[in-house]
């Protein structure tokens, strides 16, 4: 009797773990970045190791804290991965939250409860900056002029800012990879090559890439110093390659008409033979 009952309570004691399934480890990276007067956003991407190597961990719900002091968090609101394991989730009103003494925003992001990610968090921590960007013409020569500066307003020197000319296929770099802010937290770029653009307007955006302290800052001007161009894309109008809703109306009314051509003399036939075979049931 007595060997029954350890046996149960053995039983009790490891059916729990033979009922957990194991979970997979995520591994998550996250960024903060700032779009100067448009949104700010902590960019979270996550990965695992499958069976084709590393693959997107998709479907992942991320719970996002943000810590107001030493032993507190306050719950922003969550963030669910697409197909390519990245999730964004805005930052609306952390600035009215309380920082560190240093200034300093910390938020903690979370996996809990996921069915098949086991639970993990990653800390990230950053200071506001700001980065105004102006356009000049000195001597004829067009510059952009950008100043990096933080939260108080003091100058931010030595951080590398590079400036970059919006394209359809991807940004162009203007002038040198990056350059590196003076003491006023300002670099001067000078903008010598005529460039076209739709209506002579070119768009330039200079960037303090992945900081370690004030993670990515990006500033967008436009600037009507290009060379004017019109824009001759079909996209809008009726043509054999647009996409079906700008199919053009020749080719919506002719075909449909053809078909009617075809179809209502083989409905009035089987009517006729309809009627026949009815008339010869009635004889």
């Amino acid at each position: 009797m007595k060997l029954i009952l350890r046996i149960s309570a053995l039983i009790l004691l490891l059916a729990p773990a033979f009922g957990q399934v194991d979970k997979i480890k995520a591994r998550v990276s996250v960024q903060y970045i700032k779009i100067m007067n448009q949104e700010s956003f902590i960019n979270i991407e996550a990965k695992y190791k499958g069976e084709n190597g590393i693959e997107p961990a998709t479907q992942v719900k991320f719970r996002v804290y943000q810590r107001i002091a030493e032993d507190s968090l306050l719950h922003h609101g969550t963030a669910t991965t697409n197909q390519n394991g990245v999730a964004t989730f805005l930052l609306t009103n952390h600035h009215d939250s309380t920082a560190s003494v240093s200034g300093d925003f910390t938020f903690i992001v979370k996996i809990e409860n996921d069915p098949k990610f086991s639970d993990a968090e990653t800390t990230l921590t950053f200071s506001d900056a700001h980065l105004a960007v102006v356009l000049e013409t000195v001597d004829s020569v067009n510059q952009i002029t950008a100043t990096l500066t933080d939260a108080t307003g003091h100058p931010v020197a030595g951080q590398p800012l590079s400036v970059q000319l919006q394209r359809m296929f991807g940004p162009l770099s203007i002038g040198e990879e990056s350059y590196e802010t003076d003491e006023n937290g300002t670099i001067t770029v000078p903008v010598e090559e005529p460039m076209p653009g739709i209506n002579g307007v070119l768009t330039f955006e200079v960037v303090l890439n992945e900081s370690d302290e004030y993670g990515t800052v990006k500033a967008i001007i436009d600037a009507p110093i290009g060379i004017p161009i019109t824009d001759h894309s079909t996209f809008d109008k009726r043509t054999m390659w647009s996409p079906p809703s700008k199919t053009p109306y020749y080719l919506l009314i002719f075909p449909n008409l053809i078909i009617l051509g075809v179809w209502i003399p083989i409905l009035m036939l089987i009517i006729n033979l309809f009627r026949i075979s009815r008339a010869k049931v009635d004889s």
